[in-house]
């Protein structure tokens, strides 16, 4: 096609057709798609734009366009290829370049994000008026669009027009204007938008390449927790890695942005540390990997780390990787530094995390002898311990829990594992149990089994219903006890038959 124009650096698919459709003065969205596309059903999408490889047959050969190139430079498909597996990555590349339908958004995972997403089209002003006058017209930057980056890095903050990302008008192609675009006061940039904008520039400056599985990216992140100690073996403490996590970006941020923190396994960031049965955004990636190597990320560092991982296999720890002795140097010095004025158990947590994480993926020898040198040595007495007085002293603390209990019908379970629970040297009861008879036997005797349990929450919905003098069905008195025929075990269901007549 004669004078479709190239797009600019970083300038979105949809921009650049849209400003086809004013240089050859076409009013009618139908038209614009007749002549772009031969067809007038193209749905404008500003971020995962289809069709590439017909967009590419309108440049002459001499150009040497690629579609390939303006999937990766000219939409946001490499923020989300990144994170989704090679499967996902490969089909999604081959919908979005084909002429067909696609469904990109659900398979990107766009659909089903928890990541607020700008309602519409952003844009800085003062990069406007600075393309203005380079170029003579407008256009719409990716990095406007992207949901975390409220600023832009140069200017300050991103303000929004009147056209929404997703118009119920869905076949209009909207230009950028100085009209449209407005000139508005902006307020200066702010942390969290300074950390990222390095960060999401990498990435959607990635060349094309394979990229690492779903689940290496769940041993990534489970071997960086045990780099940084957040872990009790192979378990993951949560809660101190929500606390870095949010102590970096703070609550208000995170819930502005939509990754709230929750005290619940169906948190985000606990899955992200659990073994991966789907793939996350870019934002929630860049927000551990951020609160924990710090400010400045290596990326392709760390995604030769990811690549480095086999599924199968247990981790612990991450594997090393290799650098050179100019690298090491420096954060040798950075290391010996901290620790000099901190301690290796402050610097690690007070602004060093990063350059330890570094250096126990590429220096990891070296690290350990030097912290095993300065570590404090504690001189610890050895005691005896006397378990035939600590096993009498135990079993009253023992009877008297259960004596507090006893007519709490609606407590939980009061099985072994909950009497531990109830002391203040739970492990050190478990570990010695053998030496602790008397424990032992009162364990043996008043843990309550799951018959004993269910007994007691039938129990207890009876005398419920005794007191507000209703009759008893046996319906109700299951389902108030959050129990099912299926789940009633023998002696239950011979007490509900027998002692209740139900």
């Amino acid at each position: 096609m004669i004078g479709f124009p190239l797009p600019y650096p970083d300038e979105l698919i949809y921009s650049t057709i849209a400003r086809y459709g004013i240089h050859s003065g076409l009013t009618s969205p139908k038209e614009l798609l007749q002549e772009v596309f031969g067809k007038n059903t193209i749905v404008a999408t500003s971020d995962l734009h289809g069709h590439l490889e017909q967009v590419a047959e309108l440049y002459p050969g001499e150009l040497n366009v690629q579609p390939e190139s303006l999937l990766y430079k000219h939409t946001l498909f490499p923020l989300y290829a990144l994170f989704i597996g090679e499967p996902r990555r490969t089909e999604l590349k081959k919908q979005l370049l084909a002429d067909k339908v696609h469904s990109a958004h659900v398979m990107s995972g766009f659909a089903a994000s928890r990541i607020t997403q700008p309602y519409y089209l952003r844009y800085c002003p003062k990069c406007i008026e600075q393309q203005w006058n380079q170029f003579g017209e407008c256009f719409w930057r990716r990095d406007w669009q992207i949901a975390g980056m409220d600023y832009c890095p140069l200017h300050g903050e991103l303000k929004e027009t009147a056209v929404r990302r997703t118009s119920y008008k869905r076949h209009v192609y909207t230009a950028a204007s100085q009209d449209l675009c407005s000139h508005k006061p902006q307020s200066k940039t702010n942390r969290q938008s300074d950390v990222l904008n390095s960060s999401i520039a990498s990435i959607l400056n990635l060349p094309e390449q394979p990229v690492p599985t779903i689940i290496q990216w769940g041993l990534f992140y489970k071997a960086l927790a045990c780099d940084f100690g957040f872990n009790r073996g192979c378990n993951i403490e949560h809660e101190e890695v929500a606390r870095r996590v949010t102590n970096y970006w703070s609550e208000s941020w995170l819930k502005s942005v939509g990754l709230k923190l929750i005290d619940s396994d169906t948190c985000w960031l606990r899955s992200l540390f659990r073994k991966h049965r789907k793939s996350f955004s870019y934002l929630e990636h860049l927000v551990v990997l951020h609160a924990l190597l710090g400010d400045t990320i290596a990326l392709n560092d760390v995604i030769k780390d990811v690549k480095s991982y086999e599924p199968g296999k247990s981790v612990t720890h991450s594997l090393m990787l290799q650098a050179d002795k100019l690298t090491i140097l420096k954060r040798r010095r950075v290391w010996l530094k901290a620790i000099k004025n901190k301690g290796t158990k402050r610097a690690r947590f007070e602004g060093a995390g990063d350059v330890y994480a570094w250096l126990y993926r590429h220096d990891r020898a070296w690290l350990l002898s030097l912290n095993a040198k300065l570590m404090c040595k504690r001189s610890v007495l050895p005691t005896r311990v006397n378990w035939s007085s600590f096993d009498r002293g135990l079993l009253k603390t023992l009877i008297s829990i259960r004596d507090g209990f006893e007519i709490k019908l609606e407590s939980p379970r009061r099985s072994r594992n909950w009497y531990f629970n109830q002391l203040d040297h739970k492990s050190k009861v478990e570990k010695n149990l053998d030496k602790l008879p008397l424990c032992e036997l009162f364990l043996n005797r008043y843990s309550e089994t799951i018959s004993d349990y269910q007994i007691r929450r039938i129990t207890c919905v009876a005398v419920e219903r005794y007191k507000q003098s209703e009759p008893l069905k046996r319906w109700d008195v299951l389902r108030s006890a959050g129990l099912s025929e299926e789940r009633l075990t023998e002696e239950a269901r011979e007490f509900l038959y027998e002692v209740l007549e139900l």
